[in-house]
Order: C-alpha cells, then structure tokens, then sequence
C-alpha cells in the first residue's frame, strides 16, 4: 500500500522560526537602496551606475531561485536554510567598507544568491510544517519577509549614522542569531526528504493540465508582482509631484507596506477557509476600485486609498504561492522558486520599461497602465483553478 505521508497538524514554533528567518534574510536586501546615497557620494557613481547595482542585486536574487529549488527538490535543502542567511548578511553587510566599485559587484552577487539559496527550500518546508492550515502556514511565513524588507533600511541605517559607514558588517548579528536558533531548533530529522514519500515515477510524471494550470497562475503573479514593484519604486517620486512633502511622499511607501503585511498575513488564512482561487479573485477585484480612489480621487484621500490597496493586494500574496506547492507537491521548492523569485525577477526587468514608459508620456500615464496590468490579472484569475485534495495526495490500495 502506497501513501503519501503528510502532516496532520501545524508545527507552529517551526513556521515561525522559519517566517523569523525570512526577516532575517529578507533584512538585508535593502541596505543597497539604504546606502546607496552614501555610496554615490563616497565612491563618486553615477545614476547609471548606481542602477546596474541594483540590477546586479535582483537578478542574483530573484532570477536565480528556480535553479536553487531544482536543487533542494533533488538533493534536500537543508543547508541551504543555512547558507542562504550567512551568504545573504555577508554580502550585504560589507557594502559599506569596500573601497570601490569594482569590489561591490561581487559582494552584490553573493548577498544576492544568499537570498535565492534560502526561498525556496524554506518556503517548501513553510508549508509542510503547515500541514492542513498551509495558507497560515505561508501567511506567516510571508508576513516575515514583509516585516524584514521593511525594517532593513532602518536597521543599517542606524548602524551608520551610529558607528560609521566602515562599522556595516555589525549587521550580521541578525542571521548570526537566526543560525543558531536553526541549529538548536530545526534538528535534522525534523525535515523531509526529497519529494518525501512520492513514487520515482509520480515525481516525474508531468501532466499537461498541471504545465497550464501553473503557467496561467504564473502569469497572474507576473502581471500582480509588475504592478506592485513598479508602485512601490516610483511611489514617492509620484506623491511629490501630486504636491505632497519628501516626508509624506516616504511615509506613503511606509503605509502601502504596513497594510500589506497585514493583509498578506490574513490571506492566507482565508484561503484555508473560502480556497485560494476566491482569495485571490478577491484580491484584485478589490484591487481595482482603491487603485483607482487612489489615483482619480482628491490628494487628502490619498493614505486612505494607499493602505486599502496595500491590504488588498497582498491578499493573495500567500493563495498563490500554496497554489504554486499544490500542483506540483513533491516539487514544493522549485514552484515557490519560480512564484516567489522568477516572477519577481522578470517583474524587475518590466520595471525598466515601465520606466520608460513614464520618461515618454508622463507618470500619470504609468500608474494607469499598473492599473491595467492589474485589471488583466484579475480577468486572468477568473480561469484559475484549483487542485483538490485528492489530486494533492493521491493513494493507492495495490500491494
């Protein structure tokens, strides 16, 4: 008798040390955007190449994920739950003690793919540790990177202006800490095996209808993940020449974050309860009429709308993920790699013409089109579809 071995209940104190070590990871990405001020004064680079580091960061951190999750989906990931911290704070904490530019590149890379060594896997085992609640479970685990990439700038930040630019590496005590709660506290028979549990031949058996049912929620994800990254890039600029202050224009990206944190968290436990496609329907069908209050609708509104669609966005942030994990179960790493990561990535290539589009015809021009993208997304996720419990964890009662 064959059966796939599954959790029948949540580890909670695993998901939230892996949802604390996805702050820990997602922490150091932003010290780039931090210190770049500092860096553009102190090594004398240009616009142009200050934006190659930022592309040189998103590519080694995004772009690469899906290469990580067909490794730990082959040979285990558990190391990589503890490379993707160390190489993440390594690379990033120096920054701002290197001499000159050509030095940044390498350490860019490597704090880069510290990030796409740790998704993946950690997300796979998020979920599995989750076991029935696996949009909680993700929920929680998202709502950590969330906390992390928003805190970031704000930790190297005080680390600087307290210690001095050359005193950046103080901020690996983070993952230092997070590392050795993993050792004390994610032993190594607590984690699965590769596709643990699944016939050699199920592993390898793709199905067509499995291709477009993850494509078509790739998509969603790709247009949704555009729209948010393209939003949060030009937010402030964007305020400013609405006639709001650097203050305000700033503290839009804060409230656009805080809400979505909040709303990324509550989604996924939603999920479990209403299924993740309506979870994520109605993400973007909310979506559509705050973006809109934000865009059309008088400037004093405009923290209203900008919390209600940071909310509402993010919604179905962890839905799509669990959806991801769900059509292809013992490929758990590599489908949160390319949702999680991929997307991202190829969102961050658009954002150059998204750019581009706005140096053409104006900024009011672009955040319309954000709004199309989103508009698509949601006609799109009306043809998702979902996979049922019994095509998760198929069982068979031959000998």
């Amino acid at each position: 008798m064959t059966t796939m071995l599954i959790s029948h209940r949540m580890d909670l104190i695993r998901v939230a040390l892996l949802s604390t070590g996805h702050m820990a990871v997602d922490l150091y990405p932003p010290f780039l955007a931090a210190l770049l001020p500092l860096l553009i004064e102190r090594l004398g680079l240009s616009f142009t190449l200050s934006s190659v580091l930022a592309s040189i960061l998103m590519v080694s951190a995004a772009l690469t994920q899906p290469l990580f999750g067909i490794l730990s989906d082959k040979v285990g990931g558990r190391k990589l739950v503890f490379w993707g911290p160390l190489m993440a704070a390594t690379g990033m904490s120096f920054i701002g003690l290197l001499p000159n530019y050509a030095l940044l590149i390498p350490f860019l890379v490597i704090g880069g793919l510290g990030v796409a060594c740790f998704h993946p896997q950690a997300a796979s085992l998020a979920g599995h540790f989750s076991g029935p609640r696996k949009g909680l479970g993700i929920s929680l685990f998202m709502l950590g990177g969330n906390i992390g990439f928003g805190l970031g700038p704000m930790v190297i930040l005080t680390i600087v202006l307290g210690l001095g630019i050359e005193r950046s590496y103080v901020a690996l005590l983070p993952a230092t800490i997070f590392i050795l709660a993993l050792i004390r506290y994610l032993p190594k028979h607590t984690l699965p095996s590769p596709a643990l549990g699944v016939d050699r031949p199920a592993i390898r058996a793709v199905h067509l209808r499995d291709v477009c049912r993850f494509s078509l929620l790739w998509l969603v994800v790709w247009l949704r993940s555009t729209a948010i990254l393209s939003l949060i890039t030009f937010l402030p600029t964007y305020q400013t020449m609405r006639g709001l202050s650097l203050t305000a224009g700033g503290s839009s990206f804060t409230v656009f974050m805080i809400f979505g944190a909040l709303g990324g968290f509550l989604g996924g436990s939603l999920s479990d309860r209403v299924g993740r496609k309506r979870t994520v329907v109605l993400s973007l069908l909310m979506v559509i009429p705050t973006f809109c209050g934000f865009l059309y609708l008088s400037i004093h509104w405009t923290f209203v709308f900008l919390a209600l669609l940071g909310f509402f966005i993010y919604l179905g942030e962890s839905p799509c993920i669990v959806m991801a994990q769900e059509t292809a179960p013992e490929r758990g790493a590599t489908m949160s790699a390319l949702i999680m990561g991929f997307s991202w990535g190829m969102a961050g290539l658009v954002l150059m013409g998204v750019g581009a589009f706005a140096d053409v015809f104006g900024m009011k021009q672009a955040m319309d089109l954000l709004l199309g993208l989103a508009t698509i997304a949601l006609v799109l996720a009306f043809f998702l579809s979902e996979v049922t419990s019994e095509a998760q964890h198929p069982t068979s009662d031959e000998d």
